[in-house]
């Protein structure tokens, strides 16, 4: 043990148990992360629920950030509410304060040098010479028992600190600033763990009493927001969002904290704990828990008024796929699916919307289910929304190159293949329309009897191609069949072919001016090739594999 303070000796344990909590973190998530995941997701039905889903899921990973990666994943996904996600995070920053308590109780009431030894040696060898999750499991005993040895050079390291240092300029500064020094330190090194576990270790050596270790704690919470912000900058609505509430609920927890600082520190010693270092942790956990007090009941409302403080970002086409990480596969995979779905349901409008007045909606329902409606696109032109189902198709494929590199299983990966073989074709679907629509708005035109004559036959092509689509879901299930998707290309066949002998006719008959015929047969063809990638597109997106190659087999 040193008997003076040694610079080096205190920034290699705070290097060491940084390093460390990255580690466990990372091993903890490989661990169980799609399990917890899962469970997140289960707990989102109710608020508490909620709040009781963050506290133990970032208790068991030891970390409020990447819960908070998954919170902005599942929310961006569609798969979680803003409230929900809300109180999710609310209740991570209650969870994270158990590191507290694990540090106050084996850090410093344990011989943790003893204690980390063993840890580092069973660890680091199930490491090496385990296979699948007993290495993983053992990453996690070695990270542990690093961030305890970090953790024991930190707290040797200022043990001669009192002495060979005058702390009466330190002792002499304002609470304000107590608070002011815990923000600078967590926002720094991004960790309120870590720096609470500082201000443990400044608090056990005496060099600071119990009030102004209890303003660090308020400090390091304000400071741990930081992240959430930088993170949010140029990130969606959503994420801005869930990152000004996260930076409103410390805020306000660190207001009512401060005022009441001395009267909260003499209940916690009323309720019988008097050591210090469990004080101060005590007062971490009490000032998360008076923010859930205030807030949960008004989560909905707070919500609200984000949403309208924050309104959606309007420059990106894709409203899931900018609010979720490749790295959670599960979000990510489920964002891909509403942004698939989206994307063929405007090529369908894209569709109606090449003739001009614009067709009708058909009786039914859209052959994909979407969780954000497409009313919005009405107002633009088809140009517009021709060139936003492009740039859409392009988010998609940018963002599925991302999360290939990532670990998927082998059915996501299947599932993935599937989705960007249905982007493919309803852009196709999209392009076809697009390549005739000027044809269209001519035939509508002062034009001849004849195109007036082929113009109705195409709209009603078109009409009953969606009157098909739209039917596909109408009797209230989701499932949609081979033989449906095989039925709906079988008619649009019929349909093209009967126009295209009409056309024959007319020339054999003389009806047809010979610069007309190759316009007709071509718009006719690309009608045809419009219905037929977007066909092939839901065959993809519903069908398994095997069924959407035999979909693609048809003729048409």
């Amino acid at each position: 043990m040193t008997t003076e303070f040694d610079i080096w000796q205190l920034l290699a344990g705070i290097a060491l148990f940084l390093f460390a909590m990255t580690q466990l973190e990372q091993a903890l998530q490989s661990l169980g992360g799609r399990t917890l995941a899962s469970y997140l997701q289960r707990q989102a039905g109710k608020r508490f629920n909620a709040v009781i889903g963050g506290i133990v899921t970032t208790a068991l990973l030891q970390s409020s950030s990447v819960v908070g990666l998954m919170v902005l994943a599942f929310t961006g996904a569609g798969l979680l509410s803003l409230p929900s996600a809300l109180a999710m995070v609310f209740g991570a920053n209650l969870g994270t304060t158990l590191t507290g308590w694990i540090v106050a109780t084996l850090g410093f009431k344990v011989e943790i040098f003893r204690l980390a030894l063993p840890m580092i040696a069973v660890g680091g060898a199930a490491l090496l010479f385990g296979k699948n999750r007993w290495s993983i499991a053992g990453r996690a005993l070695l990270a542990l028992g690093l961030l305890l040895l970090g953790l024991y050079y930190m707290k040797d390291s200022v043990t001669g600190l009192q002495q060979s240092i005058d702390f009466r300029d330190v002792t002499g500064l304002v609470r304000w600033q107590f608070v002011l020094f815990g923000l600078v330190v967590a926002a720094v090194i991004q960790s309120s763990s870590a720096t609470i576990m500082l201000t443990l270790t400044a608090l056990n050596a005496g060099i600071i009493t119990l009030p102004d270790a209890a303003a660090v704690v308020i400090g390091a919470d304000l400071g741990t927001t930081t992240t959430l912000l930088i993170g949010s900058i140029k990130g969606s609505a959503e994420k801005k969002r869930v990152a000004a509430a996260h930076v409103i609920f410390n805020a306000t927890n660190a207001t009512i904290a401060l005022a009441l600082l001395p009267q909260i520190l003499h209940l916690i010693e009323q309720l019988g704990l008097h050591d210090p270092l469990y004080v101060t942790v005590a007062f971490h956990s009490t000032l998360n828990t008076i923010g859930l007090i205030v807030f949960l009941p008004m989560t909905g409302l707070f919500a609200r008024r984000l949403e309208r403080l924050i309104p959606d970002d309007e420059t990106r086409e894709a409203r899931y796929l900018s609010e979720v990480s490749p790295d959670v596969s599960d979000a990510a995979m489920a964002a891909l699916e509403h942004e698939s779905s989206l994307l063929i349901a405007r090529a369908v409008q894209l569709a109606s919307a090449a003739f001009e007045p614009m067709l009708e909606r058909p009786a039914g329902r859209m052959p994909v289910k979407h969780k954000r409606g497409i009313r919005a696109q009405r107002r633009r032109s088809f140009e517009e929304l021709y060139r936003a189902n492009k740039h859409l198709g392009g988010e998609i494929f940018e963002f599925a190159v991302r999360l290939q590199a990532s670990a998927l299983t082998e059915e996501q990966s299947a599932r993935l293949e599937q989705l960007l073989s249905s982007t493919r074709r309803a852009i196709r679907s999209s392009k076809s329309i697009k390549d005739i629509r000027h044809n269209l708005i001519e035939f509508s035109g002062p034009a001849s009897k004849i195109t007036h004559v082929y113009l109705d036959r195409f709209r009603q092509s078109m009409e009953e191609f969606l009157g098909d689509l739209f039917a596909l879901r109408e009797k209230g299930s989701d499932d949609v069949t081979f033989e449906d998707l095989a039925a709906v290309m079988k008619r649009q066949r019929e349909r093209h072919d009967d126009i295209h002998r009409s056309v024959y006719r007319d020339i054999s008959d003389g009806g047809i001016a010979q610069t007309l015929v190759f316009t007709l047969l071509n718009v006719n063809r690309e009608l045809m090739n419009c219905q037929s990638w977007l066909v092939l597109a839901l065959g993809r997106f519903h069908l398994n594999e095997g069924q959407a190659e035999d979909l693609q087999q048809l003729p048409r």
